[in-house]
């Protein structure tokens, strides 16, 4: 298509990402998401002669959508496309570009539970007991593996933590999640201990005469990366015999649901884990109806 078909288009995405960014605090992961599902639709659109977003119809979107299905389209994925586009027209009739919001009846698709993969508590016990290498790097990677467990953090919030971050008298993790919102994680004495070492014995071999912001760093002083976290899960996967492997996600939703199994309440999970709604953590509570089930079978006198 010639540059000059798709400038409004263009424009119209650059100011809805914009708007999403500044007055919705959307994280750069979901930027990124909504930036390629929409300009998709632009291309599909300015190759349908649609190169004004005021012509498009809801029978254009529908048509959209249906191509996007019969192309296998999963209804996560679907779903994700819809929120998208919601929100770029919303915010087109809220400009004023367009003289009304087409696309806020769209239907969501029915998206089936996934109930996320955790690690058994033996296992956890395992992993963080086999012997690390006496090595600054090794002393690191423990420090790592208690502090994404023991906090329950994403690989994203892992990696961006501060040398600031680890309040070590109040044993507290201050951590900043999706669109910058901060939370206080406590951390237990494993944790505690494992940052501790950390901080005297490895960091200031792996800085040099380098200085970092940083609270993990690689060796050199360069801050670690979320690639670099992965190496190392999938390493000490290999170590115990995991085939499956580990990432960091598995690690928090096993922190999570441990936390339900020993009595936790879903709304301190929430302000935990920082999710900005409590249904979001309600897909534990499936987890632990599984270990329900399972206790009520074992005991009940007719579980059997």
């Amino acid at each position: 298509m010639r540059k000059t078909d798709g400038d409004a288009w263009a424009q119209a995405i650059e100011s809805v990402l914009c708007y999403l960014a500044t007055e919705k605090d959307h994280a750069a992961n979901t930027q990124l998401s909504n930036r390629l599902l929409l300009e998709a639709f632009a291309r599909w659109a300015v190759e349908n002669r649609l190169c004004d977003p005021a012509r498009v119809t809801i029978e254009d979107i529908h048509r959209y959508l249906a191509r996007e299905r019969d192309r296998g389209l999963a209804p996560s994925s679907l779903k994700s496309l819809i929120v998208a586009l919601r929100h770029l027209f919303f915010f087109l009739r809220r400009e004023g570009t367009i003289s009304s919001d087409i696309a806020t009846d769209l239907e969501m698709p029915k998206v089936g539970l996934r109930i996320p993969r955790v690690l058994s508590e033996k296992t956890i016990i395992h992993l963080l007991s086999i012997e690390y290498p006496s090595t600054p790097e090794g002393i690191r990677d423990r420090a790592i593996l208690e502090t994404l467990y023991g906090a329950g953090l994403r690989a994203s919030e892992l990696v961006g933590l501060r040398f600031t971050s680890f309040l070590r008298e109040e044993r507290l993790l201050r951590v900043f999640g999706k669109g910058g919102k901060e939370r206080m994680v406590p951390l237990g004495r494993a944790a505690v201990r494992a940052l501790e070492v950390y901080l005297r014995e490895g960091r200031p071999l792996l800085l040099g005469a380098r200085r970092s912001d940083f609270l993990f760093v690689k060796r050199g002083g360069g801050p670690l990366s979320r690639f670099a976290l992965n190496q190392l899960l999938s390493r000490l996967a290999r170590r115990i015999g995991l085939g499956r492997g580990i990432h960091p996600h598995l690690l928090r939703h096993s922190f999570a649901t441990h936390l339900l199994h020993h009595g936790a309440d879903l709304r301190s999970l929430q302000l935990l884990l920082g999710h900005a709604d409590l249904a979001t953590t309600q897909i534990y509570t499936h987890v632990d109806a599984d270990r329900l089930r399972e206790v009520h079978r074992r005991f009940h006198p007719r579980g059997q």
